[in-house]
């Protein structure tokens, strides 16, 4: 498990910097949208870690982790639809 973490907290670090390369060239918000997921990923993360007594003997903190899990899955499908017409256009532009 130590080792799935060394490599999620590098993976993490990687996105985060490029989303930041990105945006920093750009200056569109959109394209810093992949360390805002990171860092809603690292919150999910911290419940499927950091256990705790269910509340009410009913949400612990294994079905919060995959509650968390929903909303970034949504917000990358977003990235990677706005990333990939993005790259059409300037292929498009090219050519012209």
């Amino acid at each position: 498990m130590a080792a799935n973490v060394a490599v999620g907290i590098l993976q993490n670090f990687l996105w985060t910097g490029f989303a930041w390369s990105r945006y920093q060239k750009s200056g569109r918000f959109w394209q810093a949208w992949p360390g805002m997921i990171v860092a809603w990923i690292v919150f999910a993360m911290s419940m499927e870690l950091l256990e705790f007594i269910p509340w009410n003997l009913m949400i612990d903190a294994h079905s919060l982790w995959h509650l968390g899990t929903v909303g970034p899955t949504l917000w990358w499908y977003n990235f990677l639809v706005k990333d990939a017409q993005e790259d059409l256009q300037r292929e498009r532009l090219h050519k012209a």
